[in-house]
């Protein structure tokens, strides 16, 4: 049986203002996937994100890389209607790319952990905090997940 693998696109929304390089690096990795699956960081009005962070913004429309779904995620992980979707399509394996590593996608290997679901995370196509928190996150990441 051959492998069927996926990809995840993390919050790649224009309100987050992605650098253009990571934008098409993800564009060209995504034709060598048979599903590409978009997040797209909507923060609900009565979230902790918009009340403790006085965060009112949700990123902004999702930037086309070539997916097939949009879905909506109200917080940093997937909740149980976002890995119901995944799992729909059948795939071995997904791969993680996008938009902060140290909080969304980090949030979203916990969420497939969790859930049971093979992954790794592209590294190469995360855009990621500087310094210190980019260290602590690769670590975590190392630790957890061998990734």
């Amino acid at each position: 049986m051959s492998q069927r693998n996926g990809l995840v696109v993390i919050d790649l929304q224009f309100g987050f203002s992605p650098d253009a390089d990571l934008v098409e690096g993800i564009r060209d990795v995504a034709r060598d996937y048979a599903v590409v699956v978009a997040t797209r960081f909507c923060s609900l009005p009565d979230s902790l994100f918009r009340h403790r962070l006085e965060e009112g913004h949700d990123g902004g429309a999702v930037i086309d890389v070539g997916h097939t779904l949009i879905i909506d995620k109200p917080g940093y992980g997937l909740d149980q209607s976002a890995i119901t979707a995944l799992r729909e399509f059948e795939v071995d394996e997904w791969g993680l790319v996008g938009s902060r590593t140290g909080a969304c996608i980090m949030a979203c290997a916990f969420s497939l952990w969790d859930a049971g679901i093979p992954f790794h995370v592209l590294h190469e196509l995360c855009a990621a905090e500087d310094g210190s928190l980019r260290d602590a996150t690769e670590t975590i990441l190392q630790r957890q997940f061998g990734l």
